[in-house]
């Protein structure tokens, strides 16, 4: 008689060896056929009402979110599923047992839909001493703020009194790795709860989850890729324009399905020319066999070029060459004071730069390896329309091309896809889907789309779609470049369907085209009094670009007209759009 592997707990877990013994004679009992010798026998495991939070930008925290609930189900226990935007922190009170996904965007930046919910949880003082919760963060090592959000809703929550079941896990951007190894292990403390004490977790250290592969990967998804035809290619800007902007088309089939507002994401390999120098400048061999976590064996060339990010200096990578090499420079990059310091240091390196300032520091592939961050699949928001284009998929790419100290770098999806794949060739690719960028379920409602540069993609997107189904719904948008003459992408579209009467408004900023800069939040406030009245009638605003700047520009242009022609307080305004985020009126597809 077969009996089903029972889990454990690795020796490289983040557990002392108490907790970690109790933890796996615990998972002993629960998958064990018979009573494990040596162990203490387990009660039954405890049934719970368990609030399952989210709070999500692209919809993975709220996909992992019911994925737990699922989970929870199956193990005897009632999940009750939400987004953090529909509760207020008081309610957080009413709770003994929670569970929250967070994401953080940007630079730390909360979902839009929960800094409401974040700004009166820090503000307030309640008690939630009643209240056992876990944390699961999602972002991106690649920025300073990794985490932010969710390190301050975990570090709020306790101090409001709540208890931790589980310390917290910061997963990187491949998250169904650490989720699948955190939950087994939450699943597990929770099923405990109140059936017998559970070894206290010391202090609040989180656990930082690498990105890494899913082993289980369901049909064209980031682990299991479809593989697309490039069957168009062209540039968008002008041959004297200072920057290139191309039109990209996939060549999809029935199986592959999409909405406008998705995302598309690319499986992007490392230019080969720069993996072959750094391995030579490190003193490897291209086929020298390494261990990538969750991959397995491969050479260190194949490493390189398809599983790690090596084009951008992280602050792994600086810590672990100062210790190396005892760099007091790099040393004192490293303190929390220095952040500006370390971002300007960081922005335009990449490890070759260290690998030859500081030869013979990284003495083996696998500590190489283990510096280095996973490289993630590259995400374009989507420009075509699937009512209008089938199944040829648009993406609208910038091509990254620059020189810094004394060296041409490129971006490492956007020279791919420019420069290194040919017509004709197949790209790995899959739909990343983002519920919250869609278009209004009423086709009557009126919209207003802010897209410079390439934030125009999931608006050619929108419109393409609205007139393919025969929307009625006024549609507006706001465009900026650099120059009209150069940088006008999708001119003739955009501008046939201004004359059409499908685009009712079209308002350009086109910043270098006169003596002062003029972009697209300023042309907001000169239409302030029209823009007022469209949202006064119901219309929703999308907006889609820099999140750093232009977002941040366009939410204090959103909030200065809003004051100005609706006669309201900077209060009054700012409570105003807050429940346009609470409505759905008002989105941003940013990064």
């Amino acid at each position: 008689m077969s009996h089903t592997p029972v889990p454990y707990i690795p020796e490289n877990a983040p557990f002392s060896p108490a907790q970690r013994a109790w933890l796996n004679g615990l998972l002993a009992g629960m998958f064990s056929a018979s009573p494990v010798p040596g162990l203490p026998a387990l009660p039954a495991r405890a049934s719970h009402s368990v609030a399952v939070y989210f709070a999500s930008q692209s919809g993975t925290a709220e996909r992992l979110a019911k994925k737990f609930a699922k989970e929870l189900k199956t193990h005897g226990h009632q999940p009750q599923l939400a987004c953090l935007s529909s509760i207020a922190p008081a309610d957080l009170a009413k709770q003994t047992h929670a569970v929250i996904f967070a994401s953080t965007y940007g630079d730390g930046e909360a979902p839009d839909s929960v800094k409401s919910f974040r700004e009166s949880l820090l503000a307030e003082s309640i008690v939630l001493n009643k209240l056992k919760y876990t944390v699961f963060a999602l972002g991106d090592s690649s920025y300073e703020q990794f985490c932010r959000f969710g390190v301050e809703l975990d570090e709020r929550l306790a101090e409001l009194g709540a208890q931790r079941i589980e310390a917290r896990v910061e997963s990187d951007v491949d998250v169904d790795p650490p989720f699948a190894a955190w939950k087994d292990v939450t699943l597990a403390r929770l099923s405990a709860i109140d059936t017998e004490k559970a070894p206290a977790l010391s202090g609040s250290t989180a656990v930082t989850a690498p990105a890494s592969p899913s082993t289980e990967a369901p049909r064209y998804t980031r682990d299991n890729p479809f593989h697309a035809e490039i069957v168009a290619r062209h540039a968008l800007t002008n041959d004297i324009s200072s920057k290139l902007t191309i039109h990209l088309g996939l060549q999809l089939d029935e199986s592959v399905k999409y909405e406008a507002g998705d995302a598309c994401g690319v499986l992007a390999e490392n230019d080969p020319a720069l993996v072959d120098e750094t391995i030579a400048k490190l003193g490897f061999v291209p086929d020298a066999p390494v261990e990538v976590p969750k991959f397995g064996s491969c050479t260190l060339q194949q490493a390189l070029s398809h599983h790690y990010q090596h084009t951008r200096l992280t602050r792994k990578i600086v810590q672990a060459f100062a210790e190396k090499t005892q760099c007091k420079t790099l040393a004192a990059l490293l303190p929390a004071e220095q952040g500006a310091h370390l971002d300007s240091f960081l922005w335009d390196r990449g490890l070759i730069d260290l690998v030859l300032e500081y030869p013979g520091a990284i003495e083996s592939p696998q500590e190489l390896l283990a510096m280095l961050p996973r490289l993630a699949p590259r995400l374009y928001s989507i420009s075509s329309s699937p009512a209008k284009h089938g199944n040829e998929l648009n993406c609208t790419i910038a091509v990254v091309r620059y020189r810094s100290h004394n060296r041409e770098r490129g971006g490492v999806a956007s020279t791919m896809l420019s420069e290194r794949i040919a017509m004709g060739e197949r790209v790995p690719m899959y739909i990343q889907p983002n519920k919250r960028f869609r278009l209004p379920q009423e086709s009557s409602t009126p919209i207003i789309m802010i897209g410079p540069g390439t934030g125009i993609a999931p608006f050619r997107s929108f419109l393409h779609e609205r007139e393919a189904l025969g929307h009625k719904g006024r549609n507006w948008l706001f465009f900026g470049e650099r120059s009209a003459s150069t940088d006008f992408l999708y001119e003739q579209e955009l501008t046939s369907m201004a004359a059409s009467g499908h685009l009712t408004r079209l308002d350009t900023a086109f910043s270098r085209d006169q003596a002062h800069k003029i972009y697209v939040q300023d042309r907001m406030i000169e239409h302030g009094s029209m823009f007022w009245s469209w949202l006064a009638e119901g219309a929703r605003v999308y907006v889609c670009g820099d999140a750093s700047r232009m977002a941040r520009d366009v939410d204090q242009a959103l909030h200065s007209l809003i004051e100005t022609h609706g006669a309201m307080s900077a209060d009054a305004a700012k409570e105003y759009v807050s429940q346009m985020h609470d409505d759905g009126r008002y989105h941003k597809d940013v990064y």
